[in-house]
């Protein structure tokens, strides 16, 4: 690949490697001896290990960010070195370099699919016996460079019938009340539901109305902002994401709630006094 013919383009990083080892650097090495020029940003480092849906639900809030002929890298891969597949596809004018885990369900939602490939060319594999404990360095950063470089997805191998997507659980309606669970949780600790603004607005469109239990513990009504309720108060408001969040003002919602992943989420309409 001549220098003269290379590009500036953004390539972004997500795994679970943590920064304070040599996982993430590797990568990033790895990329940058295929490919230069190329603007590396980490989205994260720090998915929890293993955790596919986390991996999932950051990726999609970050990657509609970022322009056109992006690529995005996603290694939260507990299945490494088994016959999982790895996928490159096109959403929304992007690129994603993914293993077939289901970290891409929440992109597959919100991103219109353009391709979907199984990336099997041998010609844009490495040549070597890959780690069987580090395809992020040994595959996933080599096809990365070379889709930088220009390589068109439909030349790393055949369209799939299918891929994998996680089983997400939907809100339900129980009586008058919308109840769902945490998702996500946040570096704040904050409590992120799957419960969206729209979803809550067709089952109870007076918002000013209704009131928010997290694990069956009343946290009032919705709030504009963490400040409009006093310090280590718990509050729900609508956050940047579009979906009801449980939080706690200059505190953490998680361990004062002692709530997680799957913890009950209910809005309801309140009762009158």
């Amino acid at each position: 690949m001549a220098r003269a013919s290379l590009k500036v383009r953004i390539a972004t990083l997500l795994t679970d490697f943590g920064t304070n080892g040599p996982y993430a650097a590797a990568m990033k090495g790895a990329i940058l001896r295929r490919y230069p020029l190329a603007r590396l940003v980490d989205i994260s480092h720090d998915i929890p290990a293993h955790d596919v849906l986390t991996a999932a639900f950051v990726l999609a809030q970050a990657a509609p960010q970022f322009p056109p002929g992006t690529v995005h890298v996603v290694v939260v891969d507990p299945g490494v070195g088994t016959q999982r597949r790895i996928m490159a596809a096109t959403f929304g004018e992007q690129t994603f370099l993914f293993p077939d885990n289901g970290v891409i369900t929440f992109v597959a939602e919100t991103m219109p699919l353009e391709r979907i490939v199984v990336v099997r060319n041998t010609k844009y594999l490495p040549p070597a016996d890959p780690s069987a404990t580090f395809h992020g360095r040994d595959i996933f950063a080599p096809i990365a460079g070379h889709v930088l470089g220009g390589v068109d997805i439909d030349r790393l191998g055949p369209q799939p019938e299918t891929y994998k997507l996680l089983e997400v659980p939907t809100p339900a309606v129980q009586g008058d009340a919308l109840v769902g669970q945490v998702i996500y949780v946040d570096t704040f600790g904050n409590l992120v539901s799957n419960i969206t603004d729209n979803a809550l607005v067709q089952t109870h469109p007076a918002l000013d109305r209704v009131r928010v239990f997290c694990a069956g513990r009343d946290v009032g009504p919705l709030q504009g902002a963490y400040g409009f309720v006093d310090q280590g108060r718990p509050l729900a408001i609508v956050n940047s994401m579009g979906r009801i969040e449980v939080a706690i003002n200059r505190g953490r919602a998680c361990d004062a709630l002692d709530a997680g992943l799957g913890t009950e989420i209910r809005v309801q309409e309140a009762k009158s006094a």
